[in-house]
């Protein structure tokens, strides 16, 4: 309301992931796709879906909340005050209290590039932290290929500067926690780390609800 009264024009709320997954409809790897997720990682965790042609919202809007899924029954408390939510081992914070646990140098700065660079040159445990950070990603991932088959995770944020080396690890991981079945391979795709997706699909949300034309 408050934007609405400064700039005189009309404001959409959505969820962040469902921008990125528009964005990528529109113009990125979506196009042209019946079926696929968007996972973002970084400080936070979340995810988008569309199905058959479309965009799913869930009830009220509430669906898409990945990163509060359960992956360890009585984990590490959540900061939505719940435990063992995905949120809890496959985000930022956790793989930088990892780091410190492990003894890498700055570990209040790492993300995945510096990570993957870090276990390029073979800094002890950084190849083990690696690993386990990709499979960490990789369970939520497992999970939601399990329930609902998208078989195309388009993936955002901090797991994409990892490069080909991350997103390798975590496919691999998948793979392994899937079992063979019909349906077709399970691909995955860089999206970008920055915001580029999830302003272009902001603006695609906008004009699809104002124009109401399909997403």
């Amino acid at each position: 309301d408050d934007l609405g009264r400064r700039f005189g024009l009309p404001v959409k709320l959505d969820h962040h992931p469902r921008a990125l997954l528009v964005g990528d409809r529109w113009f990125g790897a979506g196009r042209g796709v019946r079926q696929f997720a968007v996972v973002y990682t970084g400080e936070v965790l979340g995810g988008a879906l569309y199905f058959d042609g479309h965009l799913y919202r869930g009830t009220a809007g509430a669906g898409g909340e990945l990163g509060h899924t359960f992956v360890q029954l009585d984990g590490e408390p959540c900061r939505c005050g719940r435990r063992g939510c995905w949120d809890t081992i496959a985000t930022l914070s956790w793989l930088r209290r990892e780091a410190a646990r492990t003894a890498l140098p700055e570990p209040d700065l790492i993300d995945s590039a510096r990570l993957v660079d870090m276990a390029a040159r073979r800094l002890p445990g950084a190849a083990e932290l690696l690993d386990r950070y990709a499979r960490n990603v990789a369970v939520g991932i497992a999970n939601l290929q399990q329930t609902v088959a998208p078989n195309i995770f388009i993936m955002h944020g901090d797991v994409v500067l990892g490069g080909d080396c991350l997103l390798g690890a975590i496919a691999e991981h998948v793979r392994a926690m899937v079992p063979s079945r019909p349906g077709g391979a399970i691909e995955f795709i860089a999206g970008d780390a920055g915001d580029r997706a999830a302003l272009l699909g902001a603006a695609g949300l906008v004009i699809s609800e104002l124009l109401q034309l399909p997403i």
